[in-house]
């Protein structure tokens, strides 16, 4: 079996910088527009709405289950 490598002595070098000029100043950002959250997310009201009658349905299915079996 060949022998494992010790990797104590792998260390990551930086680059060197070697210009020394001053950082440039970043622009402010122009401020967000609000977003309409019923435009953006139209599609949870639905999939919420459904997910609801999916469970609606699966605990009146468990009720008559258990009435019918119980």
């Amino acid at each position: 079996m060949a022998k494992k490598k010790s990797r104590k002595s792998v260390q990551q070098r930086r680059p060197v910088n070697t210009r020394s000029a001053a950082p440039a100043v970043a622009a402010a950002p122009e401020p967000a527009q609000p977003a309409n959250l019923a435009e953006e997310y139209h599609y949870v009201i639905t999939d919420l709405k459904r997910i609801g009658l999916l469970a609606a349905a699966m605990f009146a299915l468990l009720v008559v289950l258990a009435l019918v079996f119980g």
